[in-house]
């Protein structure tokens, strides 16, 4: 019952994000978000408790997070902010044993159609019934309701696509239906003019046509991208110019240096290598509360901006080193097995270059600082723990020693 539910975990989680708007009258769904990955993940545990060994550094980080609790300053406030991170990061654990075969992973790929469907539908109504806030305009020209601060949903939805586009195979109505789920997400990031959010869907696809090394895919990628664009710019081509005339300021010289991210970044960095206060500086001490805990108040109620910011003033150095080591594990983890793994040449080489999109292009979006996103976390986390999971089976299967 619980795999099945796990299935449908990341369009559901997209699905509460927009309820989330009524928030006042759904006051129970972040309650209800919280218990479904708390069970998800209570069961992998249990049933999988030896398995910790393949991302012991990713446990680790997520034990130290959970330890700071004892010494944060605002413990509701660490605690909601703490939970929203690190069952993300925990997640993939459910992706690794849950979704480590190719008809697992093919139905993981199946839902994030769902996700376009939702995130189409949302922006459809919050125009229709002006759900949500305007941003970068005066006028209610463009509105995605609850998602107004949630773009790399959309970023990483369509990074997805090549790999939901490889499992739905030759059923047409999947592929055309993938096809245009994808493109019109992929234009509303543009509207979007989130620098983050468009720069990720770029690195994103360039990491991956990297790895991937196939021409003919490239190609079949860029014009299918083009031609959506030249397809439907004609009704959004003026929207788009207003938008970024509205963010001109953003453009011209000097304007990085007046940022609220450029200056959090000085005084943070200061401070945790100043060493004045060696605990601050090593452990951080407030569980990724940042609000009033840098550059002494002066930003008032502004949570720092971008995540290597927010770790470093709250969980320290020490955090920080933790939090990059995960990565360096998970990612050392896949190079040594990819060595052992049989299957398919075109599926091995999607996975692996979906992968380390996933992996390296997490870095550029942290810039964004919305590592307490929940759902495009769990996107990132959930799939790339499966494609390992898939390469670890793979391999195992191989040696004939698969005990799962």
């Amino acid at each position: 019952m619980l795999k099945k539910i796990a299935y449908f975990l990341l369009p559901l989680n997209v699905l509460i994000d927009t309820l989330l708007l009524f928030s006042e009258q759904l006051s129970w769904l972040p309650l209800l978000r919280a218990g479904l990955l708390l069970v998800l993940l209570l069961f992998v545990f249990v049933k999988y408790p030896r398995h910790f060994r393949y991302y012991p550094a990713m446990m680790l980080f997520v034990g130290y997070c959970l330890l700071q609790l004892a010494f944060v300053s605002n413990l509701s406030k660490s605690v909601n902010i703490t939970l929203k991170i690190c069952i993300p990061i925990a997640s993939f654990a459910i992706g690794f044993h849950l979704f480590n075969r190719p008809e697992e992973l093919r139905k993981l790929s199946v839902s994030i159609i769902g996700v376009y469907f939702i995130l189409i539908a949302n922006f459809i109504l919050s125009q229709v019934f002006g759900l949500g806030e305007s941003v970068y305009s005066e006028d209610s020209d463009f509105r995605v309701g609850n998602l107004d601060d949630a773009w790399n949903v959309f970023t990483y939805s369509v990074l997805l696509a090549p790999m939901v586009l490889f499992f739905v195979g030759q059923r047409k109505w999947l592929k055309w239906t993938t096809y245009i789920g994808a493109v019109a997400n992929a234009l509303l990031v543009l509207i979007s003019i989130k620098r983050i959010a468009i720069l990720g869907l770029f690195t994103g696809t360039a990491i991956r046509w990297f790895n991937a090394l196939q021409i003919g895919r490239i190609v079949k990628s860029l014009a299918l991208l083009v031609g959506g664009v030249a397809l439907l710019y004609p009704f959004f081509g003026e929207l788009i110019e207003q938008r970024l005339q509205a963010r001109s300021d953003r453009f011209e010289t000097g304007a990085l240096e007046r940022e609220g991210r450029f200056l959090e970044s000085q005084y943070v960095w200061e401070s945790a290598t100043s060493f004045d206060d060696p605990a601050k500086s090593l452990f951080g001490l407030e569980g990724f509360n940042s609000v009033g805990n840098y550059a002494d108040g002066r930003f008032g109620d502004r949570q720092l901006h971008v995540d290597y910011n927010l770790i470093v003033n709250t969980i320290g150095l020490v955090g920080l080193f933790l939090y990059l080591f995960m990565f360096v594990q998970i990612g050392l983890r896949m190079h040594r097995i990819r060595k052992y793994v049989v299957m398919q040449a075109d599926m091995r080489t999607l996975l692996l270059s979906m992968f380390w999109m996933l992996l390296l292009n997490q870095f550029i979006t942290s810039f964004a600082g919305q590592m307490y996103h929940v759902s495009y976390r769990l996107m990132v986390f959930v799939v790339m723990g499966s494609i390992l999971g898939t390469f670890y089976s793979s391999a195992y299967a191989r040696a004939g020693s698969l005990q799962r």
